[in-house]
């Protein structure tokens, strides 16, 4: 019996070590893909748009910022070819009633930011509408991704002041005004926007966030439920605290120090929230809490139905955008409340 039960307890701690190993591989590869995740190459879509893009009603121009970071400045042309998604943004929004700019007009500048693991060519698409609406695009890769030569990043903390940065390089080298500016971001990259903007608010006029989460540990803790089985479901605070240690010697920074939510309560300019309300990844209630953090009233939320994390732009198409389009329109007009009054008296 005796013998047995020293069996079971160097059986037991076997397991406890195998499974320390484990938690510490784990917290190592997830901080790795967090601060640094594989990069995408050029995607066929992004080659087609660059390759001819005034047939999408966009003229595109890389730049390179004094810190390395690679840049695209894309404005709309006056003669665009087919430009089919821009055309049918114009349509929708003029059915709204909104009077749109003619084309190549160029209202503001709206720096965009990506989702994980994205890159600066990801929001060309989205450019087609944008600029189609009157307005001048402005993408940027951020650090540990896209073609940014930087090897880590740290959703926000260290790249809130890059968007300012890299537009005022913008506006010196082809001439443009700095004002009015706005941001623009999906996930990661909506976090990054709703940190920028309460980091510089003099510099920006509104912002518009998409599936954005309220703190970064909760989608770190998300991912660890997916990737550990149910039965090991009890180890996922460890696991998550794994990846946090992680990142902090990785990085710098541990994911509750990034909180948009506490950069969404600075706001005191137009917010629009979106989020898909099928996300597995980021609920929605999440959105929820920076929407309502948000002192302005002017801020506006939008649901996706049936919109999830990685397709919420495809699903809410048409629709979305023409909101967003409509939402950046608005916020260039003056604010007619009393506390705007007051404010500017």
């Amino acid at each position: 019996m005796k013998r047995l039960r020293r069996v079971l307890r160097v059986f037991a701690v076997i397991l406890l070590v195998l499974l320390a190993v484990a938690l510490v591989v784990t917290g190592w590869w997830g901080s790795g893909h967090l601060v640094s995740p594989n990069r995408r190459p050029l995607q066929d879509y992004h080659r087609e748009i660059l390759a001819q893009p005034p047939e999408f009603g966009l003229k595109v121009e890389p730049f390179t910022a004094a810190d390395q970071t690679p840049c695209l400045l894309v404005t709309g042309t006056r003669e665009p070819g087919k430009a089919e998604k821009g055309r049918l943004l114009r349509g929708e929004l003029q059915h709204r009633g909104v009077t749109v700019p003619p084309w190549g007009t160029q209202l503001g500048t709206i720096v965009m930011f990506y989702g994980h693991g994205g890159r600066k060519e990801d929001h060309l698409p989205i450019c087609e509408r944008f600029c189609a609406a009157g307005f001048r695009c402005l993408l940027l890769d951020i650090p540990g991704q896209g073609d940014h030569p930087a090897t880590f990043g740290s959703f926000g903390l260290n790249e809130s002041k890059l968007a300012g940065q890299v537009l005022a390089e913008a506006t010196t080298r082809f001439k443009f005004p700095p004002s009015p500016a706005l941001l623009f971001g999906i996930s990661q990259g909506g976090a990054i926007a709703l940190q920028a903007a309460a980091c510089e608010p003099a510099k920006w006029t509104a912002v518009a966030s998409v599936s954005t989460f309220a703190s970064l540990d909760r989608p770190v803790f998300r991912s660890a439920e997916e990737l550990l089985p149910h039965s090991l479901h009890f180890c996922c605070p460890v696991a998550a605290f794994s990846v946090g240690c992680g990142a902090r010697l990785r990085a710098g920074f541990w994911p509750a120090d990034v909180r948009p939510v506490a950069a969404a309560a600075k706001l005191h300019m137009p917010v629009m929230i979106a989020h898909g309300d099928h996300d597995p990844y980021i609920d929605i209630d999440q959105a929820k809490e920076i929407f309502a953090a948000v002192p302005d009233h002017r801020k506006q939320f939008r649901v996706v139905k049936g919109g999830d994390h990685n397709r919420v732009l495809s699903t809410g198409s048409l629709a979305l955008y023409a909101d967003l389009s409509q939402f950046f329109l608005k916020s260039l007009e003056p604010d007619p409340s009393p506390a705007a009054i007051e404010r500017t008296e």
